[in-house]
């Protein structure tokens, strides 16, 4: 019997990377195979539909901050998933506010 694609979970709170880090994205999907998926950021389509349900960015940037969602689709239909928002903190957040201080003896 054919099943349209549906969601094991759904993305939660925002995930904080620090810049540079790898990040991977997965989009854990079942239904009737073959399953397809396709990644967006920010609502801009960032791959067509294939069968890879990750999306790896090796060295993350401040530039790839924003929401990213997958779409997985059979011959059923398609279904989109909800919005996982991704934040990228860099070093300049994290300046010790205690290199600042002087000790006087």
């Amino acid at each position: 019997e054919d099943v349209v694609p549906y969601f094991k979970t759904e993305p939660g709170l925002p995930q904080i990377h620090l810049e540079g880090n790898r990040l991977v994205l997965t989009c854990l999907a079942e239904g009737s195979w073959p399953l397809e998926f396709k990644w967006m950021h920010n609502d801009r389509e960032l791959t067509t539909y294939t069968s890879e349900y990750k999306y790896i960015i090796p060295s993350l940037q401040r530039l790839d901050a924003g929401f990213y969602r997958c779409v997985v689709r059979n011959r059923m239909g398609a279904l989109l998933q909800r919005r996982s928002e991704v934040q990228v903190a860099y070093m300049g957040n994290f300046m010790d506010t205690d290199q600042r201080k002087t000790v006087s003896q």
